[in-house]
């Protein structure tokens, strides 16, 4: 009896451990279904709380606009005929403090740069011949870089043909035999950024010129003498195809009326451009602007929101937005 009991008692003691194993087992895969749900939990709150973020930082981008447009309608108001540095939508980048974060924003002029879709070439004519081919090439030199098919092979690059429309040009086969191939565009381009796709534009020449072109969804080149920048007398002097030097063209700009230049004649008739003959060049200038870029930024807590708006000016003091970007900046 007593040997019988015994074993009675060690077969209840292990069903005791047993138990009592279970029961850990059962508490810690418990705590970690807790755990995880509560991570779970935690990052839907975050993604939630993320998506917030950008539908509040789009909403106070788009408000940056609209301001924007405001501005501009402002300065059309007050000056139809002439824009220049010293109107209001030239002022420098601005912050506005907003609950949970802060707007920036800035307004800059699209035709105070080389329009790189101006060297649409019309149908029978030559690119060698044409001034704004001239003025590309103009622009090449005066940043010091030899290569200068790169400017007929931007030509070919924005026109529909598919075969050079020059010796010195390149396309559809050009970039086909590069040991990684790729087509040429063959229209319009839609960002300033394409050109560094363009035959022999290298990360270095980009760095140089890229910052005095731009793409327009226009045929037409005019550079607005009254904003271009200060810092650009590169451009300047090669709109002008050279005529002038680099360090006059610096002159011209430093000395550059406060309101600008009311009209054309007036710019043609400053003393460094005595010697230029503006018949051939004065379509390619303006004292007013029709393209605007609105650049905004919007921060709500730790999400960023980037807006650039393309703005065409039409008939009175209409503005109307013709391209939007946008991204978040993390």
């Amino acid at each position: 009896m007593a040997a019988s009991a015994y074993f009675r008692y060690r077969r209840c003691r292990r069903q005791q451990g047993v138990a009592l194993l279970t029961v850990m087992l059962t508490l810690t895969l418990a705590i970690l279904l807790a755990s995880g749900v509560v991570e779970a939990m935690k990052r839907q709150t975050q993604l939630s709380s993320g998506l917030q973020n950008r539908e509040q930082g789009w909403w106070y981008v788009r408000s940056a606009e609209q301001l924007a447009i405001k501005a501009l309608k402002q300065d059309f108001k007050d000056d139809k005929d002439v824009i220049h540095l010293s109107q209001y939508w030239a002022t420098s980048r601005q912050t506005f403090p907003m609950e949970k974060g802060s707007i920036r924003g800035r307004v800059f002029d699209r035709q105070a740069c080389f329009n790189l879709n101006g060297l649409i070439v019309g149908e029978g004519k030559k690119p060698n011949s044409l001034v704004p081919v001239k003025m590309l090439k103009a622009l090449l030199e005066n940043h010091e870089i030899q290569e200068l098919n790169i400017a007929l092979a931007t030509v070919d690059w924005v026109n529909a043909k598919t075969e050079p429309l020059s010796s010195g040009g390149a396309d559809d086969d050009d970039y086909l035999s590069l040991p990684v191939p790729y087509l040429a565009g063959n229209t319009f381009m839609r960002d300033e950024s394409e050109w560094r796709a363009v035959m022999g534009v290298t990360p270095a020449i980009v760095k140089k010129v890229l910052p005095d072109l731009c793409a327009l969804p226009a045929s037409s080149l005019k550079l607005n003498v009254n904003t271009i920048d200060a810092e650009s007398p590169e451009l300047m002097a090669a709109m002008l195809l050279n005529r002038i030097s680099v360090s006059q063209a610096e002159n011209l700009l430093k000395e550059r009326p406060r309101d600008g230049w009311r009209t054309l004649d007036e710019f043609f008739a400053e003393g460094l451009l005595s010697n230029v003959q503006k018949k051939d060049l004065q379509p390619f200038f303006a004292v007013k602007s029709d393209y605007f870029e609105v650049d905004a930024q919007a921060q709500i807590n730790e999400t960023r929101v980037h807006l650039q708006s393309l703005l065409v000016r039409g008939k009175g003091s209409s503005l109307r937005v013709v391209r939007r970007r946008t991204g978040e900046l993390l």
